[in-house]
Protein backbone atom coordinates (compact mmCIF):
# COMPACT_ATOMS: atom_id res chain seq x y z
CA UNK A 1 0.00 0.00 0.00
CA UNK A 2 2.77 2.28 0.58
CA UNK A 3 4.48 1.99 -2.30
CA UNK A 4 1.40 2.13 -4.36
CA UNK A 5 0.74 5.31 -2.83
CA UNK A 6 4.04 6.58 -3.73
CA UNK A 7 3.90 5.62 -6.89
CA UNK A 8 0.10 7.38 -7.49
CA UNK A 9 1.99 10.59 -5.39
CA UNK A 10 4.71 10.77 -8.05
CA UNK A 11 2.22 10.71 -11.35
CA UNK A 12 1.90 14.66 -11.67
CA UNK A 13 -2.09 15.08 -11.46
CA UNK A 14 -4.00 15.81 -14.74
CA UNK A 15 -3.71 19.32 -15.43
CA UNK A 16 -6.18 21.47 -17.45
CA UNK A 17 -5.17 23.57 -20.38
CA UNK A 18 -4.04 27.27 -18.85
CA UNK A 19 -6.57 30.23 -20.38
CA UNK A 20 -4.98 33.55 -19.80
CA UNK A 21 -8.43 35.13 -21.46
CA UNK A 22 -9.32 36.96 -18.18
CA UNK A 23 -6.29 38.45 -17.43
CA UNK A 24 -5.90 39.57 -21.06
CA UNK A 25 -8.75 40.80 -21.88
CA UNK A 26 -10.85 41.62 -18.37
CA UNK A 27 -11.81 44.86 -18.10
CA UNK A 28 -10.99 46.41 -21.09
CA UNK A 29 -14.47 46.78 -23.31
CA UNK A 30 -15.14 50.22 -23.78
CA UNK A 31 -18.32 51.49 -22.40
CA UNK A 32 -19.08 53.00 -26.04
CA UNK A 33 -19.40 49.60 -27.41
CA UNK A 34 -21.77 48.21 -24.27
CA UNK A 35 -24.62 49.15 -26.30
CA UNK A 36 -25.13 47.97 -29.65
CA UNK A 37 -25.85 50.17 -32.71
CA UNK A 38 -25.73 50.11 -36.51
CA UNK A 39 -22.72 52.76 -36.64
CA UNK A 40 -20.58 50.79 -34.11
CA UNK A 41 -21.17 47.63 -35.44
CA UNK A 42 -18.53 46.64 -37.57
CA UNK A 43 -16.31 48.57 -35.21
CA UNK A 44 -17.04 45.92 -32.25
CA UNK A 45 -16.84 43.14 -34.47
CA UNK A 46 -13.41 43.77 -35.62
CA UNK A 47 -12.26 44.82 -31.72
CA UNK A 48 -14.20 41.26 -30.78
CA UNK A 49 -11.93 39.99 -32.95
CA UNK A 50 -8.89 41.49 -32.27
CA UNK A 51 -9.04 40.80 -29.05
CA UNK A 52 -10.10 37.38 -29.19
CA UNK A 53 -6.56 36.94 -31.38
CA UNK A 54 -4.46 38.13 -29.04
CA UNK A 55 -5.79 36.11 -26.12
CA UNK A 56 -5.83 33.15 -28.48
CA UNK A 57 -2.08 33.65 -29.42
CA UNK A 58 -0.69 33.96 -25.85
CA UNK A 59 -2.58 30.73 -25.01
CA UNK A 60 -0.76 28.86 -27.58
CA UNK A 61 2.39 30.41 -26.17
CA UNK A 62 1.39 29.49 -22.93
CA UNK A 63 0.54 25.54 -23.84
CA UNK A 64 4.26 25.64 -25.88
CA UNK A 65 6.05 27.17 -22.08
CA UNK A 66 3.99 23.77 -20.27
CA UNK A 67 4.95 21.47 -22.68
CA UNK A 68 8.64 22.71 -22.95
CA UNK A 69 9.41 20.99 -19.07
CA UNK A 70 10.62 24.12 -17.54
CA UNK A 71 11.31 24.63 -14.23
CA UNK A 72 8.82 26.06 -11.90
CA UNK A 73 10.25 29.48 -11.44
CA UNK A 74 11.55 29.74 -15.16
CA UNK A 75 7.94 28.11 -16.42
CA UNK A 76 6.08 31.05 -13.98
CA UNK A 77 8.42 34.21 -15.27
CA UNK A 78 7.68 33.07 -18.54
CA UNK A 79 3.79 32.88 -18.40
CA UNK A 80 4.34 35.94 -16.35
CA UNK A 81 6.04 37.91 -19.41
CA UNK A 82 3.85 36.21 -21.78
CA UNK A 83 0.38 37.52 -19.94
CA UNK A 84 1.84 41.02 -19.56
CA UNK A 85 2.78 41.31 -23.49
CA UNK A 86 -0.42 40.25 -24.50
CA UNK A 87 -2.36 42.73 -22.18
CA UNK A 88 -0.08 45.71 -23.61
CA UNK A 89 -1.29 44.50 -26.61
CA UNK A 90 -5.03 44.42 -25.62
CA UNK A 91 -4.72 47.73 -24.15
CA UNK A 92 -3.00 49.14 -27.31
CA UNK A 93 -6.08 47.97 -29.64
CA UNK A 94 -8.88 49.23 -27.09
CA UNK A 95 -6.95 53.10 -26.75
CA UNK A 96 -7.28 53.02 -30.50
CA UNK A 97 -10.69 52.20 -30.75
CA UNK A 98 -11.91 54.57 -28.15
CA UNK A 99 -9.79 57.23 -30.13
CA UNK A 100 -11.40 56.40 -33.11
CA UNK A 101 -15.31 56.69 -31.45
CA UNK A 102 -14.25 59.89 -29.93
CA UNK A 103 -12.11 61.44 -32.71
CA UNK A 104 -9.88 62.08 -30.24
CA UNK A 105 -6.46 63.60 -31.71
CA UNK A 106 -3.36 61.34 -30.65
CA UNK A 107 -1.55 62.92 -27.71
CA UNK A 108 -2.31 64.95 -24.45
CA UNK A 109 -3.29 68.15 -25.11
CA UNK A 110 -6.16 69.04 -22.85
CA UNK A 111 -3.49 67.88 -19.68
CA UNK A 112 -0.91 70.25 -21.07
CA UNK A 113 -2.82 73.00 -20.92
CA UNK A 114 -3.73 72.08 -17.68
CA UNK A 115 -0.51 72.17 -16.32
CA UNK A 116 0.57 75.34 -18.37
CA UNK A 117 -2.90 77.28 -16.23
CA UNK A 118 -1.21 76.13 -12.51
CA UNK A 119 2.39 77.91 -12.80
CA UNK A 120 0.69 81.40 -13.74
CA UNK A 121 -0.32 82.28 -10.73
CA UNK A 122 2.40 81.61 -8.27
CA UNK A 123 4.68 83.41 -10.94
CA UNK A 124 2.08 86.11 -10.26
CA UNK A 125 2.26 86.53 -6.73
CA UNK A 126 6.17 86.57 -7.10
CA UNK A 127 6.43 89.36 -9.15
CA UNK A 128 3.69 91.69 -7.59
CA UNK A 129 6.04 90.81 -4.10
CA UNK A 130 9.50 92.28 -6.42
CA UNK A 131 6.69 95.35 -7.64
CA UNK A 132 6.24 96.20 -3.77
CA UNK A 133 9.73 96.69 -2.08
CA UNK A 134 10.83 98.22 -5.34
CA UNK A 135 10.36 101.77 -5.98
CA UNK A 136 13.12 102.10 -8.81
CA UNK A 137 10.49 100.84 -11.29
CA UNK A 138 8.89 104.51 -11.18
CA UNK A 139 11.85 106.02 -11.84
CA UNK A 140 12.69 103.72 -14.42
CA UNK A 141 9.62 103.63 -16.24
CA UNK A 142 11.97 105.10 -19.24
CA UNK A 143 13.85 102.22 -19.26
CA UNK A 144 11.05 99.68 -19.94
CA UNK A 145 12.38 99.54 -23.85
CA UNK A 146 15.23 97.33 -22.29
CA UNK A 147 12.94 94.81 -19.86
CA UNK A 148 10.40 92.74 -22.43
CA UNK A 149 8.81 91.29 -19.50
CA UNK A 150 7.43 94.40 -17.17
CA UNK A 151 4.75 95.15 -19.56
CA UNK A 152 3.43 91.71 -18.59
CA UNK A 153 3.46 93.14 -15.12
CA UNK A 154 2.07 96.55 -16.08
CA UNK A 155 -1.47 94.31 -16.84
CA UNK A 156 -1.41 92.69 -13.57
CA UNK A 157 -0.18 95.60 -11.13
CA UNK A 158 -2.71 98.65 -12.41
CA UNK A 159 -5.72 97.71 -9.64
CA UNK A 160 -3.33 99.20 -6.96
CA UNK A 161 -2.73 102.82 -8.92
CA UNK A 162 -3.55 104.75 -5.57
CA UNK A 163 -0.06 103.15 -4.21
CA UNK A 164 2.24 104.74 -6.79
CA UNK A 165 1.21 108.26 -5.95
CA UNK A 166 1.93 107.63 -1.94
CA UNK A 167 5.33 106.05 -2.95
CA UNK A 168 6.24 109.61 -4.67
CA UNK A 169 4.73 111.54 -2.28
CA UNK A 170 6.94 109.38 0.30
CA UNK A 171 10.08 109.49 -2.14
CA UNK A 172 9.78 113.47 -2.38
CA UNK A 173 10.48 113.66 0.89
CA UNK A 174 13.03 111.14 1.27
CA UNK A 175 15.18 112.79 -1.97
CA UNK A 176 18.33 112.87 -0.23
CA UNK A 177 18.06 109.35 0.14
CA UNK A 178 16.91 108.33 -3.41
CA UNK A 179 19.26 110.66 -4.95
CA UNK A 180 22.19 109.10 -3.83
CA UNK A 181 21.00 105.95 -5.27
CA UNK A 182 20.57 107.35 -8.88
CA UNK A 183 23.27 110.04 -8.52
CA UNK A 184 26.21 107.37 -8.90
CA UNK A 185 24.23 106.41 -12.04
CA UNK A 186 23.85 109.54 -13.28
CA UNK A 187 27.26 111.07 -12.65
CA UNK A 188 29.45 108.26 -14.18
CA UNK A 189 27.26 108.96 -17.07
CA UNK A 190 29.45 111.93 -17.93
CA UNK A 191 32.59 109.53 -16.99
CA UNK A 192 31.93 106.90 -18.64
CA UNK A 193 35.65 107.29 -20.02
CA UNK A 194 37.07 105.28 -17.25
CA UNK A 195 33.96 102.77 -17.77
CA UNK A 196 35.57 102.24 -21.39
CA UNK A 197 39.11 101.10 -19.03
CA UNK A 198 37.08 97.94 -18.18
CA UNK A 199 36.24 97.90 -22.17
CA UNK A 200 39.52 97.22 -23.06
CA UNK A 201 39.56 93.40 -21.41
CA UNK A 202 36.33 92.99 -23.04
CA UNK A 203 38.42 92.19 -26.25
CA UNK A 204 40.50 90.22 -23.71
CA UNK A 205 37.99 88.14 -23.57
CA UNK A 206 37.19 87.94 -27.04
CA UNK A 207 40.70 86.51 -28.09
CA UNK A 208 39.70 83.96 -25.29
CA UNK A 209 36.99 82.37 -27.51
CA UNK A 210 40.21 82.05 -30.07
CA UNK A 211 41.84 79.61 -28.11
CA UNK A 212 39.02 77.57 -28.67
CA UNK A 213 40.32 75.80 -31.83
CA UNK A 214 42.16 73.35 -29.76
CA UNK A 215 38.82 71.93 -29.63
CA UNK A 216 38.95 70.91 -33.40
CA UNK A 217 42.39 68.11 -32.35
CA UNK A 218 39.03 66.38 -30.71
CA UNK A 219 37.61 65.13 -33.33
CA UNK A 220 40.93 64.14 -35.35
CA UNK A 221 41.13 61.56 -32.42
CA UNK A 222 37.22 60.27 -33.63
CA UNK A 223 38.90 59.53 -36.95
CA UNK A 224 41.58 58.49 -35.84
CA UNK A 225 39.83 56.26 -33.61
CA UNK A 226 36.90 55.57 -36.69
CA UNK A 227 39.61 54.39 -38.66
CA UNK A 228 41.42 51.82 -36.10
CA UNK A 229 37.62 50.60 -36.13
CA UNK A 230 37.38 50.52 -39.75
CA UNK A 231 40.39 48.83 -40.15
CA UNK A 232 38.71 45.69 -37.91
CA UNK A 233 35.80 44.31 -39.85
CA UNK A 234 35.01 41.98 -36.83
CA UNK A 235 34.11 45.20 -34.98
CA UNK A 236 31.93 47.01 -37.78
CA UNK A 237 30.05 43.36 -37.81
CA UNK A 238 29.66 43.74 -34.08
CA UNK A 239 28.46 47.01 -34.34
CA UNK A 240 26.23 46.52 -37.06
CA UNK A 241 24.78 42.89 -35.66
CA UNK A 242 24.09 44.99 -31.80
CA UNK A 243 22.64 47.96 -33.75
CA UNK A 244 19.39 45.78 -34.56
CA UNK A 245 19.68 42.56 -32.41
CA UNK A 246 18.72 45.73 -29.51
CA UNK A 247 15.33 46.28 -31.03
CA UNK A 248 14.58 42.75 -31.76
CA UNK A 249 16.62 40.33 -28.92
CA UNK A 250 13.92 37.60 -29.61
CA UNK A 251 14.71 36.94 -33.21
CA UNK A 252 17.84 35.55 -34.28
CA UNK A 253 20.51 37.55 -36.35
CA UNK A 254 23.38 37.01 -38.96
CA UNK A 255 25.17 39.77 -40.81
CA UNK A 256 28.61 39.13 -43.04
CA UNK A 257 30.82 40.14 -45.30
CA UNK A 258 30.58 38.92 -49.01
CA UNK A 259 33.79 38.36 -51.29
CA UNK A 260 32.28 41.31 -53.24
CA UNK A 261 32.89 43.32 -50.52
CA UNK A 262 28.90 43.82 -49.85
CA UNK A 263 27.65 43.26 -46.31
CA UNK A 264 24.32 41.04 -46.04
CA UNK A 265 22.11 40.80 -43.33
CA UNK A 266 19.30 38.58 -42.32
CA UNK A 267 17.12 36.71 -39.56
CA UNK A 268 15.66 33.59 -39.71
CA UNK A 269 12.30 34.99 -39.48
CA UNK A 270 10.11 33.64 -42.70
CA UNK A 271 12.88 33.19 -45.27
CA UNK A 272 14.89 35.85 -44.06
CA UNK A 273 12.32 39.06 -44.09
CA UNK A 274 12.96 41.89 -42.16
CA UNK A 275 9.88 42.49 -40.14
CA UNK A 276 8.71 46.66 -39.92
CA UNK A 277 9.54 48.88 -37.21
CA UNK A 278 13.20 47.60 -37.24
CA UNK A 279 15.61 50.55 -38.01
CA UNK A 280 18.43 49.05 -40.58
CA UNK A 281 21.70 50.61 -40.35
CA UNK A 282 23.57 51.98 -43.36
CA UNK A 283 25.71 49.82 -45.49
CA UNK A 284 24.21 47.02 -45.06
CA UNK A 285 21.99 44.85 -47.66
CA UNK A 286 19.02 42.51 -47.23
CA UNK A 287 18.09 38.83 -48.75
CA UNK A 288 16.04 39.21 -52.16
CA UNK A 289 12.51 38.00 -51.56
CA UNK A 290 12.62 34.29 -52.13
CA UNK A 291 11.42 31.01 -50.39
CA UNK A 292 14.18 29.66 -47.91
CA UNK A 293 15.04 26.38 -46.21
CA UNK A 294 17.74 25.85 -43.17
CA UNK A 295 18.67 27.29 -40.35
CA UNK A 296 20.18 30.80 -40.06
CA UNK A 297 23.42 30.06 -41.89
CA UNK A 298 21.83 28.63 -44.98
CA UNK A 299 19.15 31.75 -45.34
CA UNK A 300 22.45 34.01 -45.49
CA UNK A 301 24.37 31.87 -47.70
CA UNK A 302 27.94 32.05 -48.28
CA UNK A 303 30.33 34.67 -46.84
CA UNK A 304 33.69 35.75 -46.44
CA UNK A 305 33.25 36.95 -42.29
CA UNK A 306 30.35 36.60 -40.80
CA UNK A 307 28.82 37.13 -36.84
CA UNK A 308 25.23 36.00 -35.37
CA UNK A 309 23.22 36.87 -32.60
CA UNK A 310 21.01 33.83 -30.79
CA UNK A 311 17.80 35.19 -28.45
CA UNK A 312 19.52 35.07 -25.05
CA UNK A 313 23.11 36.25 -26.64
CA UNK A 314 24.27 39.08 -24.28
CA UNK A 315 25.50 42.53 -25.69
CA UNK A 316 29.20 44.12 -25.20
CA UNK A 317 29.40 47.57 -23.53
CA UNK A 318 28.10 50.60 -25.88
CA UNK A 319 31.21 52.99 -27.09
CA UNK A 320 32.06 55.39 -29.13
CA UNK A 321 31.97 53.61 -32.23
CA UNK A 322 28.21 52.07 -31.36
CA UNK A 323 27.17 55.47 -33.07
CA UNK A 324 25.70 53.66 -35.97
CA UNK A 325 23.03 55.90 -38.70
CA UNK A 326 20.18 54.44 -39.83
CA UNK A 327 19.35 53.98 -43.18
CA UNK A 328 15.83 53.91 -44.73
CA UNK A 329 17.06 52.61 -48.34
CA UNK A 330 18.47 49.81 -47.27
CA UNK A 331 15.25 47.72 -48.15
CA UNK A 332 15.04 49.83 -51.46
CA UNK A 333 14.36 46.93 -53.97
CA UNK A 334 12.99 46.71 -57.74
CA UNK A 335 10.46 48.65 -58.27
CA UNK A 336 6.97 46.55 -58.45
CA UNK A 337 4.99 47.81 -61.47
CA UNK A 338 1.50 49.20 -60.49
CA UNK A 339 2.51 48.76 -56.46
CA UNK A 340 -0.37 50.78 -55.52
CA UNK A 341 -3.29 49.12 -57.83
CA UNK A 342 -2.06 45.83 -57.30
CA UNK A 343 -2.04 46.59 -53.05
CA UNK A 344 -5.70 47.57 -53.11
CA UNK A 345 -6.60 44.10 -55.63
CA UNK A 346 -4.68 41.94 -52.83
CA UNK A 347 -6.32 43.59 -50.05
CA UNK A 348 -9.84 43.69 -51.06
CA UNK A 349 -11.77 41.11 -48.81
CA UNK A 350 -8.68 39.47 -47.94
CA UNK A 351 -9.71 36.86 -45.72
CA UNK A 352 -8.00 37.59 -41.87
CA UNK A 353 -7.82 41.56 -42.64
CA UNK A 354 -9.80 44.10 -41.72
CA UNK A 355 -12.35 45.85 -44.06
CA UNK A 356 -10.24 49.26 -43.88
CA UNK A 357 -7.13 48.10 -44.81
CA UNK A 358 -8.19 47.83 -48.30
CA UNK A 359 -9.57 51.78 -47.20
CA UNK A 360 -6.35 52.60 -46.61
CA UNK A 361 -4.44 50.98 -49.35
CA UNK A 362 -6.64 52.78 -52.06
CA UNK A 363 -6.22 56.43 -50.02
CA UNK A 364 -2.41 55.70 -49.77
CA UNK A 365 -2.28 54.96 -53.61
CA UNK A 366 -4.27 57.46 -54.83
CA UNK A 367 -2.44 60.08 -52.18
CA UNK A 368 -5.63 61.88 -50.83
CA UNK A 369 -4.33 61.79 -47.60
CA UNK A 370 -5.21 59.75 -44.10
CA UNK A 371 -6.81 60.69 -41.24
CA UNK A 372 -4.24 60.10 -38.12
CA UNK A 373 -6.45 58.32 -35.76
CA UNK A 374 -7.42 56.12 -38.80
CA UNK A 375 -3.19 55.56 -39.66
CA UNK A 376 -2.94 54.79 -35.60
CA UNK A 377 -5.50 51.78 -35.12
CA UNK A 378 -4.09 50.20 -38.94
CA UNK A 379 -0.65 50.19 -36.67
CA UNK A 380 -2.25 48.55 -33.78
CA UNK A 381 -3.86 46.06 -36.38
CA UNK A 382 -0.09 45.75 -37.63
CA UNK A 383 1.58 45.10 -34.39
CA UNK A 384 -0.98 42.44 -33.60
CA UNK A 385 -0.37 40.44 -36.75
CA UNK A 386 3.72 41.24 -35.99
CA UNK A 387 2.93 39.36 -32.33
CA UNK A 388 1.00 36.89 -33.82
CA UNK A 389 3.76 36.32 -36.09
CA UNK A 390 6.97 36.51 -33.28
CA UNK A 391 4.41 33.88 -31.16
CA UNK A 392 4.95 31.44 -34.60
CA UNK A 393 8.64 32.11 -34.47
CA UNK A 394 10.37 30.32 -36.38
CA UNK A 395 7.20 28.69 -37.90
CA UNK A 396 5.36 31.20 -39.26
CA UNK A 397 1.93 29.88 -41.08
CA UNK A 398 2.00 31.18 -44.74
CA UNK A 399 -1.25 32.76 -44.21
CA UNK A 400 -0.15 34.64 -41.10
CA UNK A 401 2.65 35.93 -42.77
CA UNK A 402 1.45 37.01 -46.12
CA UNK A 403 -1.84 39.46 -43.46
CA UNK A 404 1.06 40.71 -41.77
CA UNK A 405 2.96 41.65 -45.03
CA UNK A 406 -0.02 43.18 -46.31
CA UNK A 407 -0.85 45.17 -43.12
CA UNK A 408 3.09 46.40 -43.25
CA UNK A 409 2.35 47.55 -47.15
CA UNK A 410 -0.48 49.50 -46.43
CA UNK A 411 0.59 51.31 -43.25
CA UNK A 412 4.00 52.14 -45.23
CA UNK A 413 2.23 53.44 -48.26
CA UNK A 414 -0.17 55.33 -45.96
CA UNK A 415 2.51 56.92 -43.79
CA UNK A 416 4.24 57.65 -47.77
CA UNK A 417 6.69 55.10 -47.70
CA UNK A 418 7.06 54.18 -50.54
CA UNK A 419 10.50 52.49 -50.11
CA UNK A 420 8.81 50.12 -47.65
CA UNK A 421 5.62 49.71 -48.80
CA UNK A 422 7.64 48.16 -52.13
CA UNK A 423 9.70 45.91 -50.11
CA UNK A 424 6.87 43.91 -47.74
CA UNK A 425 4.48 43.78 -51.11
CA UNK A 426 7.47 42.62 -53.23
CA UNK A 427 7.89 39.31 -50.51
CA UNK A 428 4.16 39.19 -50.49
CA UNK A 429 3.94 38.30 -54.65
CA UNK A 430 7.16 36.21 -54.34
CA UNK A 431 5.84 34.18 -52.09
CA UNK A 432 2.08 33.64 -53.14
CA UNK A 433 3.89 33.59 -56.90
CA UNK A 434 5.45 30.27 -55.47
CA UNK A 435 2.21 28.70 -54.00
CA UNK A 436 0.75 29.33 -57.24
CA UNK A 437 3.34 28.18 -59.63
CA UNK A 438 2.83 24.68 -57.01
CA UNK A 439 -0.54 24.50 -57.78
CA UNK A 440 -0.69 24.96 -54.12
CA UNK A 441 -3.52 27.04 -52.44
CA UNK A 442 -3.03 31.00 -52.35
CA UNK A 443 -1.36 31.82 -48.94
Amino acid sequence: MRRATEQALSVPAFRTPVDCTPWVLGGLWPTELNEPRPETASLAAYLRNDLHRIADSANQKLREINEAGLAEPARQAEEARVINVARAFAVLRVESTIRHLRQEPLGFQPEYLSLGTVPDEPTRVVRREHSEPTVVIEHHDAERPTAAAPPEMAADVPPPPSEAPEIDWATVKSDPLAEPQPAPVRMPEPTPEPEPTPDPPAPVRMPTPQPDPPTPPAPRRDKAVAATQVESSDSRLRRLLTFVARQEPGLAWAVGDRSDGSTVLATDLAHGWIPPGVSLPAGVELLLPQRRRGNLNDIIGHTEHRLTYRPGDGFASPTDLDVTSPDLDVRRLEAVPDLGWRLAEATHWRDGLPRMVHTMAKAGAAGTGVVDAELDVLRVHLDTARYQVFSQYPDVGDRLFCNCLLLAATEAIASGDQVAANYHFAWYIELTAVKVEGWGQQP
